[in-house]
């Protein structure tokens, strides 16, 4: 599977001051920045240089600011390939399998398949994780939708 990227996205003002204060905070720049529809969830896309950086050396850092916007806040690492992102959006949970195929309304639609025991992990809590990924997948992909089975 050969998807690449076609990024071109913009951002309120109040993801905007998100970024800015993410990447102040971290020291690393931001790819994208996708907020849950309850709001309650921030999802930032680094490059996978700036991921490891935050996972290996600012975890005390990102606690301070979940706890300074009041958010959960996810990093998600960035590929331009379809397939390497979503496998890595979805981690720790493995992937089975990625089909790409058209959806019921036309588009494109990501099919993920992962274990039964590890479904509840993809969607997340009240389907924050799928929305965010979700989101992502539709920005930078085109595509329509992501679903687990």
């Amino acid at each position: 599977m050969s998807i690449k990227s076609e990024s071109k996205v913009s951002w309120s003002n109040k993801e905007l001051s998100y970024i800015g204060f993410f990447e102040n905070t971290t020291g690393t720049r931001v790819i994208d920045c996708v907020m849950t529809n309850d709001d309650k969830t921030i999802f930032f896309l680094l490059n996978p240089a700036d991921f490891e950086k935050i996972r290996r050396n600012c975890r005390i850092l990102l606690q301070h600011f979940n706890r300074k916007i009041g958010k959960d806040v996810y990093v998600v690492e960035f590929y331009d390939d379809l397939e390497t992102f979503l496998k890595r959006a979805f981690h720790p949970v493995e992937v089975l399998e990625i089909q790409v195929g058209n959806g019921v309304k036309g588009g494109k639609v990501a099919y993920i398949t992962v274990s039964d025991m590890d479904k509840g992990k993809a969607i997340g809590k009240n389907g924050f994780r799928i929305q965010g990924i979700r989101e992502i997948a539709k920005r930078h992909f085109g595509l329509s939708d992501v679903k687990i089975r």
